[in-house]
């Protein structure tokens, strides 16, 4: 699974810059959920399971991603081959 997603990150920002802005607006995201959701239940709101199920995605998947383009983003700042040389190691 680790030489899968490294070798999709080369492929994919091997060639073209990596946007901090694509990181903020991801975890901005994320966290803008977890305030609405953390302040409803605070407020005695209890959310029936597809409610739920919708607040996990709409948190989840934006802070995931969010999380991945910052390790992809960090780890490309290594230097202009860093992103092949992570995708050798770990297909080792």
């Amino acid at each position: 699974m680790k030489a899968a997603f490294w070798r999709f990150a080369h492929s994919r920002y091997h060639s073209r810059p990596i946007s901090r802005l694509t990181d903020f607006a991801a975890l901005t995201w994320a966290f803008f959920f977890i305030f609405v959701y953390s302040a409803a239940l605070l407020a005695g709101w209890r959310p029936s399971v597809p409610e739920t199920m919708i607040g996990l995605v709409l948190i989840g998947a934006p802070l995931m991603f969010g999380i991945v383009h910052r390790r992809i983003r960090l780890e490309a700042a290594k230097g202009p081959d860093a992103l092949y040389r992570k995708r050798v190691a770990a297909s080792r």
